[in-house]
Protein backbone atom coordinates (compact mmCIF):
# COMPACT_ATOMS: atom_id res chain seq x y z
CA UNK A 1 0.00 0.00 0.00
CA UNK A 2 1.22 3.79 -1.17
CA UNK A 3 0.44 6.22 1.45
CA UNK A 4 0.60 10.21 0.35
CA UNK A 5 1.04 12.64 3.07
CA UNK A 6 0.03 15.49 1.40
CA UNK A 7 -1.26 16.14 -1.69
CA UNK A 8 -0.58 19.81 -3.33
CA UNK A 9 1.05 20.28 -6.92
CA UNK A 10 3.90 18.09 -6.70
CA UNK A 11 2.52 15.25 -4.50
CA UNK A 12 -0.45 14.92 -6.68
CA UNK A 13 1.83 14.54 -9.88
CA UNK A 14 3.15 11.66 -8.16
CA UNK A 15 0.19 10.17 -7.50
CA UNK A 16 -1.27 11.03 -10.92
CA UNK A 17 1.64 9.26 -12.54
CA UNK A 18 1.60 6.35 -10.56
CA UNK A 19 -1.93 5.77 -11.47
CA UNK A 20 -1.91 6.66 -15.21
CA UNK A 21 1.38 4.78 -15.91
CA UNK A 22 -0.27 1.67 -14.02
CA UNK A 23 2.26 1.30 -12.13
CA UNK A 24 0.22 1.43 -9.09
CA UNK A 25 -3.26 0.53 -8.67
CA UNK A 26 -6.05 3.47 -7.59
CA UNK A 27 -6.99 0.83 -5.04
CA UNK A 28 -3.76 0.49 -3.12
CA UNK A 29 -2.90 4.49 -2.60
CA UNK A 30 -3.94 6.25 0.64
CA UNK A 31 -3.90 10.26 0.63
CA UNK A 32 -4.15 12.35 3.70
CA UNK A 33 -4.19 15.98 3.20
CA UNK A 34 -5.13 18.44 5.81
CA UNK A 35 -7.24 20.35 2.97
CA UNK A 36 -10.49 17.51 2.63
CA UNK A 37 -11.55 18.83 -0.71
CA UNK A 38 -8.69 18.20 -2.15
CA UNK A 39 -9.00 14.63 -1.13
CA UNK A 40 -12.44 14.57 -1.76
CA UNK A 41 -11.66 15.57 -5.72
CA UNK A 42 -8.77 13.14 -6.17
CA UNK A 43 -11.29 10.53 -5.28
CA UNK A 44 -14.01 11.70 -7.06
CA UNK A 45 -11.72 11.08 -10.35
CA UNK A 46 -9.27 8.15 -9.47
CA UNK A 47 -11.37 6.29 -6.82
CA UNK A 48 -8.28 6.53 -4.63
CA UNK A 49 -8.75 6.11 -0.48
CA UNK A 50 -8.44 8.94 1.78
CA UNK A 51 -7.96 8.55 5.59
CA UNK A 52 -8.32 10.41 8.65
CA UNK A 53 -5.08 10.95 9.77
CA UNK A 54 -1.05 10.61 9.26
CA UNK A 55 -1.29 7.77 12.17
CA UNK A 56 -3.84 5.97 10.40
CA UNK A 57 -1.87 6.39 7.59
CA UNK A 58 1.68 5.30 8.33
CA UNK A 59 -0.50 1.83 9.79
CA UNK A 60 -1.61 1.09 6.55
CA UNK A 61 0.87 1.57 4.31
CA UNK A 62 4.29 0.13 3.79
CA UNK A 63 5.69 3.26 1.84
CA UNK A 64 4.68 7.05 2.65
CA UNK A 65 5.62 9.95 0.66
CA UNK A 66 5.98 12.92 2.24
CA UNK A 67 4.74 16.05 -0.26
CA UNK A 68 4.10 19.10 2.28
CA UNK A 69 5.93 22.27 2.26
CA UNK A 70 9.39 21.91 4.32
CA UNK A 71 8.20 24.04 7.21
CA UNK A 72 5.17 21.71 7.98
CA UNK A 73 7.42 18.26 7.85
CA UNK A 74 8.86 18.71 11.88
CA UNK A 75 5.79 18.65 12.84
CA UNK A 76 4.36 15.78 10.16
CA UNK A 77 7.61 14.08 11.17
CA UNK A 78 6.79 14.42 15.01
CA UNK A 79 3.63 12.76 14.19
CA UNK A 80 4.08 9.76 12.45
CA UNK A 81 7.86 9.30 14.68
CA UNK A 82 5.90 6.43 16.88
CA UNK A 83 4.07 4.73 14.34
CA UNK A 84 6.57 3.84 11.75
CA UNK A 85 8.23 0.50 11.81
CA UNK A 86 11.64 -1.00 10.77
CA UNK A 87 10.92 -1.66 7.43
CA UNK A 88 8.54 0.80 6.24
CA UNK A 89 9.64 3.63 3.55
CA UNK A 90 9.46 7.16 3.70
CA UNK A 91 10.16 9.10 0.37
CA UNK A 92 10.05 12.89 1.35
CA UNK A 93 9.86 14.75 -1.70
CA UNK A 94 10.57 18.42 0.64
CA UNK A 95 13.65 20.73 -0.27
CA UNK A 96 15.74 21.20 2.39
CA UNK A 97 15.62 18.08 4.36
CA UNK A 98 18.70 15.45 3.71
CA UNK A 99 18.56 11.74 4.42
CA UNK A 100 20.26 12.69 7.59
CA UNK A 101 17.57 14.78 8.49
CA UNK A 102 14.81 12.49 8.05
CA UNK A 103 16.57 10.18 9.85
CA UNK A 104 17.05 12.45 13.25
CA UNK A 105 13.39 13.51 12.78
CA UNK A 106 11.87 10.01 12.99
CA UNK A 107 14.06 8.76 15.54
CA UNK A 108 16.32 6.67 13.01
CA UNK A 109 13.05 4.51 12.94
CA UNK A 110 11.68 3.29 9.14
CA UNK A 111 13.91 3.45 5.76
CA UNK A 112 14.49 7.16 4.35
CA UNK A 113 14.70 8.32 0.61
CA UNK A 114 15.38 12.42 -0.45
CA UNK A 115 13.92 12.87 -3.78
CA UNK A 116 13.58 16.12 -5.37
CA UNK A 117 10.98 16.54 -8.78
CA UNK A 118 10.44 19.14 -10.74
CA UNK A 119 7.13 20.52 -12.27
CA UNK A 120 6.86 18.38 -15.44
CA UNK A 121 6.63 15.75 -13.25
CA UNK A 122 2.80 16.71 -13.93
CA UNK A 123 2.72 15.87 -17.84
CA UNK A 124 5.60 12.81 -17.35
CA UNK A 125 8.35 14.39 -18.39
CA UNK A 126 10.27 15.44 -14.99
CA UNK A 127 13.68 14.95 -13.64
CA UNK A 128 13.18 12.74 -9.91
CA UNK A 129 16.23 12.67 -8.50
CA UNK A 130 17.20 10.33 -5.22
CA UNK A 131 19.18 10.47 -2.53
CA UNK A 132 18.59 6.87 -0.80
CA UNK A 133 19.33 6.05 3.12
CA UNK A 134 22.37 4.03 3.30
CA UNK A 135 19.62 0.89 5.08
CA UNK A 136 17.92 0.52 1.62
CA UNK A 137 18.62 -2.68 0.04
CA UNK A 138 18.29 -2.70 -3.95
CA UNK A 139 15.03 -4.49 -4.23
CA UNK A 140 13.50 -1.83 -1.84
CA UNK A 141 15.22 0.93 -4.13
CA UNK A 142 13.88 -0.82 -7.24
CA UNK A 143 10.39 -0.51 -6.00
CA UNK A 144 11.01 3.47 -5.45
CA UNK A 145 12.41 3.99 -8.95
CA UNK A 146 9.66 1.93 -10.26
CA UNK A 147 6.89 3.82 -7.98
CA UNK A 148 8.10 7.25 -9.41
CA UNK A 149 9.30 6.58 -13.04
CA UNK A 150 5.66 7.40 -14.82
CA UNK A 151 6.38 10.73 -14.18
CA UNK A 152 9.82 10.92 -16.00
CA UNK A 153 14.04 10.63 -15.47
CA UNK A 154 14.37 8.84 -12.42
CA UNK A 155 18.12 9.36 -11.33
CA UNK A 156 20.48 8.31 -8.37
CA UNK A 157 22.14 11.12 -6.97
CA UNK A 158 24.84 11.25 -4.26
CA UNK A 159 23.63 13.36 -1.10
CA UNK A 160 26.32 15.51 -1.41
CA UNK A 161 25.21 16.84 -4.77
CA UNK A 162 21.55 17.05 -4.72
CA UNK A 163 21.67 20.55 -3.70
CA UNK A 164 23.53 21.35 -7.17
CA UNK A 165 21.18 18.72 -9.14
CA UNK A 166 18.57 21.06 -7.80
CA UNK A 167 19.87 24.15 -8.70
CA UNK A 168 18.99 22.75 -12.47
CA UNK A 169 16.50 20.40 -12.34
CA UNK A 170 14.17 21.67 -8.95
CA UNK A 171 14.43 25.24 -10.31
CA UNK A 172 15.40 25.80 -14.06
CA UNK A 173 11.63 25.02 -15.05
CA UNK A 174 10.45 28.29 -14.16
CA UNK A 175 13.48 29.88 -15.85
CA UNK A 176 12.85 28.02 -19.08
CA UNK A 177 9.37 29.42 -18.36
CA UNK A 178 10.68 32.39 -18.35
CA UNK A 179 12.75 31.87 -21.66
CA UNK A 180 10.00 30.92 -23.18
CA UNK A 181 7.74 33.74 -22.30
CA UNK A 182 10.70 36.46 -23.16
CA UNK A 183 10.04 34.36 -26.83
CA UNK A 184 6.32 34.52 -27.22
CA UNK A 185 6.60 38.43 -25.97
CA UNK A 186 9.28 38.79 -28.87
CA UNK A 187 7.13 37.18 -31.83
CA UNK A 188 4.20 39.20 -30.14
CA UNK A 189 6.31 42.95 -30.86
CA UNK A 190 6.94 41.87 -34.53
CA UNK A 191 3.40 41.43 -35.32
CA UNK A 192 2.82 37.87 -34.18
CA UNK A 193 -0.20 36.48 -32.42
CA UNK A 194 0.50 35.65 -28.87
CA UNK A 195 -1.12 32.03 -28.87
CA UNK A 196 0.89 31.46 -32.54
CA UNK A 197 3.73 32.97 -30.96
CA UNK A 198 3.80 30.41 -27.56
CA UNK A 199 3.16 27.53 -29.61
CA UNK A 200 6.32 28.08 -31.43
CA UNK A 201 8.56 28.82 -28.90
CA UNK A 202 8.19 26.17 -26.34
CA UNK A 203 8.22 23.89 -29.49
CA UNK A 204 11.28 25.13 -30.26
CA UNK A 205 12.71 24.56 -26.54
CA UNK A 206 10.76 21.23 -26.42
CA UNK A 207 12.56 20.09 -29.79
CA UNK A 208 16.02 21.60 -29.05
CA UNK A 209 16.03 19.45 -26.17
CA UNK A 210 15.13 16.57 -27.48
CA UNK A 211 17.47 16.88 -30.00
CA UNK A 212 20.45 16.99 -27.56
CA UNK A 213 19.06 13.87 -25.76
CA UNK A 214 18.69 11.50 -28.75
CA UNK A 215 21.62 13.02 -31.05
CA UNK A 216 24.03 12.82 -27.91
CA UNK A 217 25.30 16.02 -29.69
CA UNK A 218 27.31 18.94 -27.69
CA UNK A 219 25.17 22.13 -27.43
CA UNK A 220 27.87 24.15 -28.55
CA UNK A 221 28.00 22.11 -31.35
CA UNK A 222 24.01 22.01 -32.37
CA UNK A 223 24.68 26.02 -32.06
CA UNK A 224 27.74 26.25 -34.37
CA UNK A 225 26.20 24.57 -36.93
CA UNK A 226 23.05 26.99 -37.36
CA UNK A 227 25.40 30.10 -37.32
CA UNK A 228 26.68 30.46 -40.77
CA UNK A 229 29.11 33.70 -40.93
CA UNK A 230 27.50 37.09 -40.87
CA UNK A 231 23.96 35.22 -40.81
CA UNK A 232 20.88 35.86 -38.97
CA UNK A 233 21.58 32.82 -35.45
CA UNK A 234 25.15 34.50 -35.20
CA UNK A 235 23.22 37.59 -34.98
CA UNK A 236 20.82 36.68 -32.21
CA UNK A 237 23.87 34.83 -29.70
CA UNK A 238 25.84 37.71 -30.26
CA UNK A 239 22.92 39.76 -28.78
CA UNK A 240 22.48 37.05 -25.78
CA UNK A 241 26.09 37.49 -25.06
CA UNK A 242 25.92 41.26 -25.36
CA UNK A 243 24.25 40.85 -21.75
CA UNK A 244 26.10 38.09 -20.47
CA UNK A 245 23.51 35.38 -21.02
CA UNK A 246 25.55 32.07 -19.90
CA UNK A 247 27.31 34.08 -16.86
CA UNK A 248 23.76 35.01 -15.88
CA UNK A 249 22.67 31.40 -16.26
CA UNK A 250 25.12 29.91 -14.15
CA UNK A 251 24.79 32.54 -11.63
CA UNK A 252 20.95 31.79 -11.38
CA UNK A 253 21.58 27.91 -10.91
CA UNK A 254 24.66 28.67 -8.34
CA UNK A 255 22.30 31.23 -6.27
CA UNK A 256 19.54 28.19 -5.97
CA UNK A 257 22.61 25.69 -5.14
CA UNK A 258 23.66 28.13 -2.51
CA UNK A 259 19.91 28.10 -1.25
CA UNK A 260 19.51 24.45 -0.87
CA UNK A 261 22.63 24.22 0.90
CA UNK A 262 21.83 26.97 3.43
CA UNK A 263 18.21 25.10 3.72
CA UNK A 264 20.21 22.06 5.03
CA UNK A 265 22.36 23.82 8.28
Amino acid sequence: MIGFIGIGNMGGAILKGMINSNTVQASNIYVFDVDKTKMEDLKKEYNINMIENTSKLVETCNIMILAVKPHICEKVLGEIKQCIKPKQILISIAAGWSTAKLRVALEHKGKVISVMPNTPAIVGAGVIALSKDHDLDISELEEVKALLKGNGLVVMVEEEKMAATTGISGTMPACVAMYIEALTDAGVSNGLSRDFALQIAAQTVMGTAKMVLETKTHPAILKDQVCTPAGITIEAVVALEEDGFRGTVIRSVNRCTQKCLDMLK
